[in-house]
């Protein structure tokens, strides 16, 4: 079984953080096609992670941000967009918070069927239980960050908008790289 790559946030620095080959290889390895899902609940702190990256990617790189790469609007419903994309042969990359028993902040990244306990959402049902995810054959990725709170209330908390940050800038760096 292939190894989870994790990463506690503050703790990060530079290139060699272990995430960043993880989240790389999900966006661009070896497909022709990536679609990027963001998964979240605005008014649950912390849980609203997703919703954040993708927005934020969308703004800063446009829906289109190479040939083959489509980041898709925020949902509250990924479970219908999930059941979708999973008839095409592109490589589904959920970002979101994870439930992980890491410390606050720490980013997970992997292959859906390789997470710890199958992947437990902080907000909704375990999306490998879904028939169409499960069919999808190792073409679905996880890049995750453990939460700090997921109370009701509106915010990330200070880890989680660290790795937030992280995470995109990460992102819209690998795709300038390749424009």
């Amino acid at each position: 079984m292939p190894a989870i790559a994790t990463a506690h946030a503050p703790a990060q620095t530079g290139p060699s953080e272990v995430w960043l080959d993880s989240l790389s290889d999900s966006i661009f390895g070896e497909v022709k096609e990536v679609h990027i899902v963001g998964i979240g609940n605005p008014i649950k702190q912390d849980d609203a992670l997703g919703i954040e990256v993708v927005s934020k990617l969308r703004r800063i790189l446009g829906p289109n941000p190479l040939p083959g790469v489509r980041i898709h609007p925020p949902t509250l419903t990924p479970e219908r967009l999930l059941v979708r994309l999973s008839s095409g042969k592109g490589r589904i990359v959920l970002f979101d918070a994870i439930e992980a028993g890491k410390p606050p902040g720490t980013i997970v990244c992997g292959r859906l069927e390789d997470m710890k306990f199958g992947y437990f959402a902080t907000h909704n049902i375990p999306l490998r239980v879904l028939p169409s995810v499960r069919n999808l054959d190792g073409n679905v990725r996880v890049i995750g960050v453990q939460p700090a709170e997921v109370d009701v209330g509106e915010g990330l908390s200070c880890q989680v908008k660290a790795s937030c940050e992280k995470l995109i800038a990460a992102v819209v760096s690998l795709v300038e790289a390749r424009r």
